[in-house]
């Protein structure tokens, strides 16, 4: 029994966290200070250079992230429950090719002994042949199906 994922994106957390109002603003400043060899040294540290940091004028930035109605949270939590759903698919579907190609690759190598009937003296008959093809054919259809699986899940990261 798998284990349930949860998914929570970036923009569902903000959601929940920021008021609707979006009057939250994020800052960051920029500090500077001159090091011990002389050299002007820019940071984010406020308490760099042992506390000699001071503020840079002009270089806070503020975002307001945008206000987020009822329906914009529903419309995101939708489609994080769709993609979540998309990607429990396509690991099935990893699971689910992965096995077919065990089993195809398992035949193949069971069926490389001819049976009877596929010998003629030495040379096998076109029936060994095709039953080879045949066999080769199964394997690279599972692998083809695991390759689009894998790719799906890959597009869904």
């Amino acid at each position: 029994m798998r284990k349930p994922r949860i998914a929570v994106p970036l923009a569902v957390m903000l959601a929940a966290v920021l008021p609707a109002t979006g009057d939250i603003a994020l800052a960051q400043g920029v500090y500077k200070y001159t090091d011990k060899d002389g050299h002007t040294v820019y940071t984010d540290n406020p308490k760099a250079g042992g506390g000699t940091a001071q503020p840079v004028e002009g270089s806070t930035v503020s975002v307001t992230p945008p206000a987020m109605t009822s329906e914009d949270t529903r419309r995101l939590l939708e489609q994080a429950r769709q993609r979540d759903a998309a990607l429990d698919r396509a690991v099935d579907d990893i699971a689910i090719a992965h096995a077919a190609l065990r089993k195809a690759e398992a035949r193949q190598q069971d069926g490389v002994e001819p049976i009877e009937g596929e010998r003629q003296g030495r040379r096998f008959r076109p029936e060994y042949w095709q039953r080879q093809q045949s066999l080769q054919r199964d394997v690279d259809i599972a692998r083809a199906q695991l390759n689009d699986a894998i790719d799906r899940r890959n597009a869904l990261k």
